[in-house]
């Protein structure tokens, strides 16, 4: 089945209803039955069990194009409301590949260039005078070579933004980085994250599903996380941050009345200044400026993104080889810099191979393509391409436990190990 927009559809994200997008080759299905074997779900049932996992999406992929996706368990395990291929699941680090895919469609259009240092279009307000600051590029900031920490701690107050070493000469995980990356995107585009992303990929790619950010009337459809309390019991977790902290900036966008998917990070800075203060016990103590932070925004190129397994592995096809591409898509070269390696780190046993966006595994023919996501202690996903077999996974989770469980369930339905997903 091919999944294809129709003019009202269309209208909703503002597109002219008389320019209907050529979708790509991913987005089709082999058959709406195509459903996991008796034995696999079996084998993901039984470890959900041993690992405690409240709920799972799941959405596999086969010569290319998506053959299954599928619900396992519960959103909220005190409803017991099921998963199903609808459920949304905060898909965490996952953006950022996302994100990356858009940089490098800004590429081809000559928009902005690889080798071009951030601060020729934004200075952060809080950027340490630092000549390593100034050499800061998009290829650093893809590539996760910019020196910049993943989050600043600020246990002692506000910590300026500073490399920890020259930019291109070593690595660190860095979601500071894809947030000014972020902020340039924005300026470059006229365009908030979300409507940037929604414009570019989700609905070319018919993945109309995706959001860069929460939204109210979505939140039936989202997992809730899960913990294991001090009685060894998995419960639901007390802090829902997003339902605490999204209502309150809600109430910002209609007094502001301008809707918060069209919110630039600027905005965002604005809006948690006038937002209400929190009353939640593990929130409420917190000083009123760490919400201005990177790391607490709900509209973020590193780890906002909401959608569901199957929608993620239809991106995920995106990279494959041997199909014909539309024209809003990456070029050929684009895509195969974004599954060649660019800068590779020594880590023990070996050497870890980095590209734009994705974290790469060298197979005896290829390589493969992979990401983590973790929000908090319950929000934990991966995704897994592999161009040589033409097959890929996604795995959602809402549970504590996701990482043991991904590993067994990725292994298994794969056939193959994984360093990256095993290690």
């Amino acid at each position: 089945m091919t999944i294809v927009m129709g003019r009202r559809q269309l209208c909703k994200f503002g597109m002219a209803a008389a320019v209907l997008p050529v979708l790509p080759a991913c987005v089709t299905r082999y058959s709406e039955s195509r459903t996991p074997t008796e034995g696999q779900v079996n084998f993901i049932e039984a470890k959900m069990a041993e690992h405690r996992i409240p709920g799972a999406g799941l959405a596999f992929v086969e010569e290319g194009k998506l053959a299954w996706e599928r619900g396992f368990g519960v959103k909220n395990s005190e409803t017991g409301d099921p998963v199903s291929t609808q459920t949304l699941f905060q898909a965490a680090s996952l953006s950022k590949p996302l994100f990356a895919y858009v940089v490098m469609q800004a590429i081809d259009r000559e928009e902005i260039g690889l080798d071009d240092r951030l601060t020729k279009f934004v200075r952060p307000t809080d950027l340490k005078p630092h000549h390593w600051s100034e050499q800061i590029t998009v290829r650093d900031v893809l590539q996760h070579t910019t020196g910049l920490p993943n989050w600043r701690d600020d246990k002692d107050g506000p910590e300026p933004l500073v490399p920890a070493f020259e930019p291109g000469t070593g690595s660190t995980y860095s979601g500071e980085a894809y947030h000014w990356l972020q902020r340039v995107m924005e300026k470059i585009t006229g365009l908030g994250l979300d409507a940037m992303i929604r414009e570019r990929l989700f609905v070319p790619a018919g993945l109309e599903d995706m959001r860069m950010l929460w939204e109210p009337e979505r939140d039936s459809r989202e997992v809730y996380g899960h913990i294991v309390n001090d009685q060894d019991a998995l419960v639901v977790d007390n802090l829902q941050f997003i339902r605490e902290q999204g209502p309150r900036l809600v109430e910002v966008a209609k007094r502001w009345g301008r809707p918060m998917r069209m919110w630039t990070a600027e905005d965002h800075e604005k809006a948690v200044a006038e937002m209400r203060p929190h009353e939640h016990a593990r929130l409420k103590d917190r000083p009123a400026w760490r919400w201005g932070r990177p790391g607490a925004f709900i509209i973020d190129s590193a780890s906002s993104l909401r959608c569901t397994a199957g929608d993620y592995a239809r991106f995920l096809c995106l990279m494959m080889p041997g199909r014909d591409r539309a024209d809003w898509e990456l070029t050929e070269q684009k895509r195969q810099a974004m599954l060649t390696p660019q800068f590779e780190q020594d880590i023990e046993g070996g050497r870890l191979p980095r590209t734009f966006g994705w974290g790469l595994e060298k197979r005896q023919n290829g390589v493969a393509y992979y990401h983590w996501g973790k929000n908090g202690r319950s929000h934990i996903s991966v995704a897994l391409g592999d161009p040589v077999t033409q097959k890929g996974i996604v795995v959602m989770t809402n549970g504590p436990n996701g990482n043991a469980f991904i590993k067994d369930v990725v292994t298994s339905l794969m056939d193959k190990n994984y360093i990256g997903i095993t290690s």
